[in-house]
């Protein structure tokens, strides 16, 4: 558990200082059906606590937002190019 908690935090740290994954990854948790609140999920981010199913929400919430901005960048790359 502590290689993932220490994966987690350096995922954590490729991210932008001011970013919304910890609301988003508690949203992905409740539609979902689990509860958690903001301050659960820092503390897991953070190393503080363990929680597989907070780890893996925000990975996945991190895994959509990279291929959104990939995404974007391949539209805005093909409409620059026309």
């Amino acid at each position: 558990m502590e290689q993932l908690a220490k994966k987690i935090s350096e995922l954590r740290a490729t991210l932008p200082k001011r970013n919304d994954y910890a609301r988003r990854t508690v949203e992905y948790l409740a539609a979902k059906g689990q509860e958690f609140s903001k301050q659960q999920v820092y503390n897991v981010l953070s190393g503080r606590y363990h929680n597989t199913d907070v780890a893996e929400a925000f990975i996945c919430v991190v895994e959509e937002e990279r291929k959104r901005i990939a995404d974007l960048e391949k539209r805005v790359t093909k409409v620059a190019s026309t």
